[in-house]
């Protein structure tokens, strides 16, 4: 038995030798083109299902397609159908699945600064499926669970050990390991200079990721949150500076002459009028306020306070404090009044004097709690809950029990501040409009202009946005992205 398992597995090894599409060179993989493009087809399915995506008739959407196609034409798999999404947040992402499937986020476009840096993206993305990537890692999960059966045969394995369900897909979300990631860079580059695009694109694009990454680590030391390594726009990719050297000295061995199309008045025209960030239905940071269109609902927060928004929660902290703010919306199964479902929400025991009434027209209960909490074992959580049909806004506020006297104060400030939302009084959310840069403007000027409109850093961002450090600034007359 243990001869023949071996012997199969040899045989196995053999038999799946194929040649790589991209590289030529011969690989070990497990999963036939065929079942491949099954694969990317089913996934496709269950991402439309998960994600946001622009409808293809979107203007934007058109765009990268007609950017993405013109690039495929030139891949080492150009008999596929390549097909362009993307993805309505405002994440700094963009993947792709096995067969042609490709996704960037709208907050990674709204950073090209020229058609040439969108091209080199989808052009990495397409590197990762003609290079077969994700059968890579398939063949890498099963020669494990194979490899681990095998081994079983001489040294009994716990049940549940080498099950690797779901790995795959968040590979390909996520990222690649550095060598598949860096092996897309070079293919990248290769499809877009044959595509006619300026290859320098892409050393301005990862420069951008820097400044990204530096502005990331500003906000959460300043926020006195956890600073983590910046990767680019992929959480595994390799460090951004490392990229960039090993893409300089690649590039100028590749552009041909006279094909260096940058195309940097379509990708502003592309852009303009787009959220920055966060869409109508996920809500919006506008300064020291948020709004949620869909939802109708905003609050305003304390020059001090640091805001976030994911589409869990509102979440808010004071820099360098334990004092927090979260806000979660809870969907009702049958009418109940707000003491109700307050009092759903924690022991009776923690709960003080529940008082109600009612704000605009928003129903609520709110009760000083005494629990534990994000952050914090010991918390005094200033509790509210707002009806708003079968909705419920969960509002938490709380600090260390001891301090909680202290901040009222400004509890109580973000507390009033939350009502309806109204979209001619209350303005839309952040949007990209295209500016002429006047003599005597800064980006610290086009902050101010704006109110501080995408937080403390709003002129780091700005900058960044046009694909420059906040101490630089473009010629008069020069067409940049602004937010409004």
């Amino acid at each position: 038995m243990k001869r023949l398992l071996l012997f199969l597995f040899s045989a196995l090894i053999i038999s799946a030798c194929a040649t790589n599409p991209a590289t030529k060179s011969t690989e070990f993989v497990l999963m036939s083109e065929a079942d491949e493009l099954k694969l990317g087809q089913q996934l496709a399915i269950t991402v439309a299902q998960q994600l946001p995506i622009l409808p293809k008739e979107d203007p934007l959407a058109r765009y990268v397609d007609k950017v993405g196609q013109r690039v495929a034409t030139t891949s080492d798999r150009p008999e596929l159908f390549y097909r362009f999404y993307v993805v309505d947040d405002g994440t700094i992402n963009a993947f792709a699945l096995p067969g042609g499937y490709i996704y960037v986020h709208r907050g990674l476009l709204a950073h090209f600064n020229s058609e040439a840096e969108l091209a080199a993206v989808l052009g990495h993305e397409i590197g990762h499926v003609t290079a077969r990537h994700a059968v890579q890692r398939y063949t890498q999960a099963q020669a494990y669970n194979l490899g681990m059966t095998v081994a079983s045969i001489f040294v009994p394995i716990p049940q549940g050990v080498g099950q690797l369900s779901g790995l795959l897909a968040q590979t390909m979300i996520m990222g690649y390991g550095r060598e598949q990631e860096l092996e897309s860079d070079e293919l990248s580059l290769r499809y877009l200079t044959g595509a006619g695009y300026d290859a320098n694109a892409t050393l301005e694009l990862l420069k951008t990721l820097e400044r990204l990454g530096t502005i990331s680590k500003k906000e959460k030391k300043d926020a006195g949150d956890k600073v983590q390594t910046y990767h680019g726009a992929f959480s595994s990719h390799p460090e951004t500076k490392q990229r960039i050297q090993e893409v300089i000295a690649q590039a100028s061995t590749l552009q041909k002459d006279g094909m260096n199309y940058v195309g940097r008045e379509a990708i502003l025209a592309a852009l303009d009028g787009y959220p920055i960030k966060d869409s109508a239905k996920d809500g919006a940071i506008i300064g020291q306020r948020f709004i949620h269109p869909t939802l109708g609902i905003q609050v305003e927060f304390p020059e001090n306070w640091v805001i976030r928004n994911s589409k869990r929660a509102l979440t808010a902290r004071i820099r360098q404090k334990k004092v927090y703010f979260h806000m979660a919306l809870k969907e009702l199964r049958k009418r109940e009044s707000a003491e109700t479902v307050l009092k759903s929400l924690f022991q009776e025991r923690h709960i003080g004097e529940i008082r109600s009434g009612i704000r605009g027209k928003h129903p609520y209960a709110r009760s000083m709690v005494m629990a534990s909490a994000p952050h914090l074992s010991q918390a005094a959580i200033d509790t509210t809950v707002f009806l708003d049909g079968p909705n419920a806004f969960v509002v938490l506020l709380y600090s260390l029990r001891d301090e909680i006297d202290t901040y009222q104060p400004e509890f109580d400030r973000i507390w009033n501040s939350f009502r309806s939302y109204d979209i001619t009084k209350d303005g839309d959310v952040p949007k990209i409009h295209n500016y002429l840069w006047k003599r005597g403007d800064s980006w610290e000027t086009l902050a101010k202009r704006g109110n501080h409109i995408l937080g403390r850093f709003t002129a780091d961002r700005l900058a960044a946005l046009n694909g420059m450090d906040v101490d630089k600034t473009p010629a008069p007359g020069t067409v940049v992205k602004n937010v409004q």
